[in-house]
């Protein structure tokens, strides 16, 4: 029987959210709210502090204040805490593995000197969270604002499963629809394809009539944007990569995108 968490680690529950830049904290614990399943232990929100120059204990930053002040007012209880860190990137994911979380959301980076905002911290987090079995999420432009419709593509890879997962667990707390848009090309064995069928039947069990799954029927930048109309579109990493899915901002400019990339159970 498959679950309806449609990508769930075994024995890990939960988010890990680092945050860093006040202005951002919204729409990413917006986000990991939507997202923590019933039964998750409240989401671990982390501010790193640098290591140069570091008293006795780490001083909670402001955009630590802001996360808890954004929680407080929405009644939803969080674990904040914040640590010296020298390599961000190594840290969150040893945090989220410390916390036995199931997935680390994050918000896109982008260096003053260039336009990747899959580069610095976020590529680092990729990197050495690929070893182990934790999603991630890249939460890329930024709304706090409920979302009406969202679309996931989704395959038979653990990025596609991901954001599957993570599209039905945001779609369940909300009032919103989740089409699931199969990736073509990508389900070639007999088992896989009634793997996922049996993943979207389980989707749609949870979700009932706001669930609907289609076909991507082009396998490119415009085949993927002209079938996902709506303001969150959740793409699997190894597809974001390979269709060169344009990063530096959102299509549409109010348009949200997460990127994700699926863990390997361990």
């Amino acid at each position: 029987m498959v679950s309806t968490d449609t990508a769930v680690l075994p024995s890990r529950r939960g988010l890990l959210v680092p945050v860093a830049n006040p202005e951002g904290v919204a729409p990413l614990l917006a986000i990991a709210f939507a997202a923590n399943a019933p039964g998750d232990p409240p989401t671990n929100v982390i501010a790193f502090v640098r290591e140069q120059g570091r008293e006795s204990s780490p001083a909670h930053p402001p955009v630590l204040a802001a996360a808890v002040e954004y929680a407080t007012a929405r009644g939803v209880p969080i674990a904040p805490q914040s640590l010296w860190s020298s390599n961000a990137g190594a840290d969150i994911v040893a945090a989220a593995r410390n916390a036995n979380a199931g997935w680390i959301l994050l918000g896109y980076h982008r260096a003053a000197s260039g336009q990747d905002t899959m580069g610095g911290v976020v590529q680092d987090v990729f990197a050495h969270a690929r070893a182990h079995p934790l999603h991630v999420g890249v939460f890329i432009q930024g709304t706090d604002q409920p979302f009406e419709r969202i679309y996931a593509a989704v395959d038979s890879g653990h990025d596609g499963r991901a954001a599957l997962d993570l599209a039905v667990r945001i779609t369940r707390s909300s009032n919103a629809k989740l089409r699931a848009l199969l990736v073509s090309s990508t389900v070639d064995q007999p088992d896989e394809q009634d793997e996922m069928v049996d993943l979207l039947r389980a989707a749609r069990r949870s979700l009932g009539r706001r669930f609907h799954s289609d076909v991507l029927s082009e396998r490119s930048i415009d085949g993927l944007l002209n079938q996902t109309p709506g303001r969150l579109l959740i793409v699997g990493k190894k597809l974001a990569d390979e269709i060169r899915l344009p990063l530096g901002e959102a299509p549409g400019g109010d348009r949200c995108m997460i990127v994700v990339q699926g863990g390997v159970p361990a």
